[in-house]
């Protein structure tokens, strides 16, 4: 895990240690190989973001129960990750943040077994921390919403009429199903009053979108290494905000004939960057990422006053600057 965000947050940051060493104790797979795959996965996770939002919306309320937070904060990147080896599959991605993928070092069998056993492992934490069927309901719910977003998005491939409320739709349950669950499940397991949980779930779904659309600019971006080859979503025929601004530009019909090819080469890709770059395609969804980040300041705000509420402000600013 990339603990840099947090040096200066402590206390988040030790929580998400213990986060962590909850999320290795969880794997208990008797072959060695298996085991090491997913332990390297879980130390190779990112920032933990869904983690710390859940832990520091677990703050708006009176409950004080740190397992059992650490503990949700835990199943929620255990299921992040779940989807991520199955969307390695189904998209033969061989790395991820530079590192090669379950489906990569083990094949596509093992990998999709390997991803199933993390969500058994999500159920299995999920059991232990939720107060009541209420919450069992409404962390199902996600599942549900993952696998509707993913099915959306899947439905949506090669299509060249994709809008950008095609692209909302698979995104909030692709992307930020996870954030608008782990912002709300912290307030509902702090105890926080419906006002707050309803306003976590609104901050988690701008924050969901603002991530995706950042992801999707960096695609473009030439120069930044995202661990994975440059315009993959095109060459699978996603057409992400960059795409779908530029084809109601005056770039339309060239970009439409070289997106209809069976088949994207290099020479293709070119050009679909310079036509992304030279139209309005990247300025309006880069418009669109600072318009959903205010969105979600604006929201921020509305946050009782604290230390949760100044972290969450210095978070997004790090992480978007």
């Amino acid at each position: 895990m990339d603990y840099s965000l947090w040096e200066q947050f402590p206390n988040l940051e030790n929580k998400l240690k213990k986060t962590q060493k909850i999320m290795i104790n969880q794997i208990n797979i008797d072959n060695s190989k298996f085991k090491k795959g997913i332990d390297d996965l879980i130390n190779g996770n990112g920032k933990m973001i869904r983690a710390a939002l859940l832990l520091l919306f677990s703050e708006y309320g009176p409950n004080n129960n740190d397992l059992i937070f650490e503990k949700a904060a835990a199943s929620i990147e255990i299921i992040h990750l779940a989807s991520l080896v199955h969307d390695d599959v189904i998209d033969e991605s061989d790395f991820r943040r530079a590192a090669k993928t379950l489906n990569k070092k083990f094949g596509q069998h093992e990998a999709i077994y390997l991803g199933d056993y993390l969500f058994t492992r999500y159920f299995k934490l999920l059991i232990e921390y939720a107060p009541d069927k209420n919450n069992l309901n409404f962390n199902i719910e996600l599942i549900q919403s993952i696998l509707d977003g993913e099915l959306h998005q899947s439905l949506s491939k090669d299509n060249l009429k994709r809008s950008e409320t095609d692209y909302f739709k698979a995104i909030n349950g692709k992307t930020s199903a996870l954030f608008i669950n782990s912002a709300a499940e912290g307030a509902i397991l702090g105890g926080a009053d419906e006002t707050t949980v309803k306003l976590a779930e609104q901050i988690g779904s701008k924050l969901g979108d603002a991530f995706q659309i950042r992801d999707d600019l960096l695609d473009f971006n030439p120069t930044y290494k995202t661990g994975k080859p440059k315009l993959e979503d095109v060459t699978e025929g996603i057409y992400t905000l960059p795409i779908i601004y530029a084809l109601r530009t005056s770039y339309k019909e060239e970009l439409l004939k070289i997106l209809k090819k069976d088949q994207l080469d290099s020479a293709d890709l070119q050009k679909i960057q310079i036509i992304i770059e030279t139209s309005s395609g990247l300025k309006q969804a880069q418009q669109k990422l600072e318009k959903t980040l205010k969105e979600c300041k604006h929201l921020i705000d509305k946050l009782p006053d604290g230390i949760s509420k100044n972290t969450l402000n210095m978070i997004i600013e790090k992480l978007f600057k």
